[in-house]
Order: structure tokens, then C-alpha cells, then sequence
């Protein structure tokens, strides 16, 4: 649970971090955010990310798109 909660508040503060990425970029600027891998909190007994073969280790952040507003 201590795992899950850091890393529930690495995303949060990410989140700040991205936000503030945006309003700092001119218009019409691409941005790409993405990760080499996922991470295990006890699913099925496993933490971490490997050496396991585990489905929620190929899921990857993905998230890209254009900031169409801005300064």
C-alpha cells in the first residue's frame, strides 16, 4: 500500500508538472509524454517490473496531443 500511495503522488504531482509544461509553451507545440514500461502493486502477488512477465508490464503511458491554447 505504502508503493501504490508514492506512486499515486508521483502522478499528482506530474500532473502539476505537465500543467505547468503547458502554460509555459507557445501555441501549436507538439508534446509527447510516454514511459519504457509499467509497474506491478501486487497484482497477482508481483511488485516492481521484472524480471515478470506480467500484462501490466507492457502497459505504457501514452498521451500526446497539441496545445492549441496558451500565452
Amino acid at each position: 500500500e505504502m508503493l501504490r500511495q508514492r506512486q499515486v503522488e508521483a502522478v499528482k504531482y506530474l500532473d502539476g508538472v505537465v500543467e505547468e509544461l503547458f502554460d509555459l509553451v507557445p501555441r501549436n507545440t507538439y508534446i509527447t509524454i510516454t514511459s519504457d514500461h509499467g509497474e506491478l502493486f501486487g497484482e497477482d502477488g508481483y511488485f516492481g517490473h521484472g524480471p515478470v512477465m506480467h500484462e501490466k508490464c507492457f502497459e505504457i503511458p501514452f498521451v500526446e496531443g497539441r496545445v492549441v491554447s496558451g500565452r
